[in-house]
């Protein structure tokens, strides 16, 4: 059967709409054919859990909602300022452009879904971590400590920490307010966003005046949410302002991880690792764990304070095996920091380059 639209001139208006809906059934059912097929072949440690893909997908809206808001909205107002009232309404009136981005494949950048879906792992295991109250008492949180510190830089960071925290907090309860990401991830947003307008706004022969209005709107957004730090540089700041050394590392990761820290946690092990924070929330969020016991060997993390770690984690999340690493950390332990660091050698390489070599150990 042909799926090519049907010449006007030989049915009616109604049945040419008829016969375009149904190739366009036709299409999207082939679409998710394949990606069901996709979905069913995965291995099942590839699989994301229903709780994880329905809070990735609203953090996605939230992003794509708030970056709307911004850009139509400015675009809006330049079109009426201009006197261009019809492109400003048409404008207004179009849809949200989430469905038109995601089938176009945006969050298919592993870069940009990487980037949310980490920070959706991360978010969910820090939700999920057993409150642990030190002995000292009902003294301030960790990072409000650290804001009253003497050291000025220590408490700027820290400060920055929770203006930070707060921010991502409105965001992921679905506010769209503020987008925290990397200048390129924004933009390459941003872009797209304004594509899907253009598309559904029904501009018509006015469309130059609407590219300018969209363009100007979106160079305006990146501009000025690209000046927000976000919340894992500010981390990254507070854990070299600290620069924790030796042996006051294990007591000040045992408290970001009891304080539920977990963003925080992660910055103070790249920092004291030297590895990049990304490549750290990696293992962080991996439910194996191997990975992160052997950075904690390399920076001679006793067995107190991984024991503390590894059974917070196993609690966050079920997929952990709180057995496994019970049977385990005599294992870990057995590992010297000279064994550890000389296994991790290749973790502190350029990411690219540590990329194509699990590219090409994958496909060996």
């Amino acid at each position: 059967m042909s799926i090519d639209p049907i010449d006007p001139r030989e049915a009616s208006a109604a049945a040419v709409q008829l016969l375009d809906h149904v190739a366009a059934a036709e299409r999207a059912g082939h679409r998710r054919l394949r990606a069901a097929a996709e979905h069913f072949h995965l291995p099942e440690d590839a699989r994301i859990d229903d709780r994880t893909a329905a809070r990735l997908d609203a953090v996605m809206r939230m992003t794509v909602d708030g970056i709307d808001h911004m850009v139509r909205d400015d675009a809006v107002r330049l079109l009426t300022v201009r006197g261009q009232t019809a492109l400003a309404q048409g404008l207004r009136a179009a849809g949200s452009p989430f469905d038109r981005v995601v089938r176009a494949g945006l969050f298919r950048d592993p870069v940009l879904f990487g980037e949310l879906f980490a920070r959706v792992r991360l978010d969910a295991i820090a939700h999920g971590l057993p409150v642990m109250i030190d002995s000292a008492g009902e003294g301030p949180t960790m990072v409000a400590r650290l804001a009253q510190s003497g050291d000025r830089l220590v408490a700027a960071a820290a400060v920055a920490v929770l203006a930070a925290q707060s921010r991502r907090g409105s965001a992921v309860e679905g506010i769209p307010a503020t987008i925290e990401l990397a200048r390129p991830l924004l933009a390459r947003l941003a872009w797209w966003v304004a594509a899907a307008l253009r598309d559904m706004a029904g501009a018509g022969a006015d469309i130059a005046l609407l590219d300018a209005a969209l363009a100007e709107s979106v160079r305006r957004a990146i501009d000025t949410q690209s000046e927000l730090v976000p919340l894992e540089v500010a981390a990254m700041r507070l854990a070299q302002a600290i620069e924790p050394q030796g042996d006051e590392v294990a007591p000040l990761l045992a408290e970001a991880i009891g304080d539920g820290r977990l963003v925080l946690f992660t910055a103070l092990v790249a920092r004291a690792s030297g590895l990049a924070f990304e490549r750290v929330r990696d293992l962080v969020i991996d439910p194996d764990g191997a990975r992160l016991w052997v950075v904690l060997r390399a920076l001679a993390v006793d067995r107190a304070t991984i024991a503390r770690i590894g059974f917070a984690l196993a609690e966050s999340e079920p997929a952990r095996d709180i057995e496994g690493f019970a049977d385990r950390i005599d294992i870990i332990m057995d590992v010297t920091p000279d064994a550890a660091r000389i296994a991790l050698a290749p973790m502190a390489l350029d990411a690219e380059y540590h990329a194509a070599m699990l590219a090409l150990g994958a496909g060996a």
